[in-house]
């Protein structure tokens, strides 16, 4: 495969991805937890995929109550002539709730990137270890 080709796999994801938020967002299943995403106005931060499994909708993920690992994808601009960064990251918790919400929150200070996993009540439970970035 050439750069090209590497290149429009991602995007294509991304376009999938994006074409599931034209909908209005479904309400929250309450035999599972809820996982909401909050961004800085720098990224876009999209849910991938709970446990391996990709997700048909990048808004949010919705599990089982237990442990899972939820990946995400965090797309941010760069400065100047830095093109846009594809990062990858996962974030393990292993008490997931029925019926709670939680949220992933975003942070960034400078070219270092984070996301951590906060309770309804904005209590830390969980933050990633470290991005994997690629120019994308």
């Amino acid at each position: 495969m050439n750069a090209n080709s590497l290149l429009l796999v991602p995007m294509l994801g991304l376009v999938a991805v994006l074409s599931g938020c034209a909908g209005p967002m479904p309400k929250a299943d309450p035999s599972e937890a809820w996982i909401g995403l909050q961004e800085e106005p720098s990224g876009v931060l999209m849910a991938e995929d709970v446990d391996g499994h990709r997700l048909n909708d990048g808004r949010y993920f919705d599990v089982k109550p237990g442990a899972h690992k939820l990946d995400v994808n965090l797309i941010v601009e760069g400065n100047g002539d830095d093109g846009q960064m594809n990062c990858e990251a996962g974030i393990r918790f292993n008490q997931f709730k029925a019926g709670e919400h939680y949220k992933l929150v975003e942070s960034s200070l400078g070219e270092e990137y984070s996301v951590k996993l906060e309770d309804a009540q904005g209590h830390q439970l969980g933050r990633t270890r470290d991005f994997t970035c690629m120019p994308g």
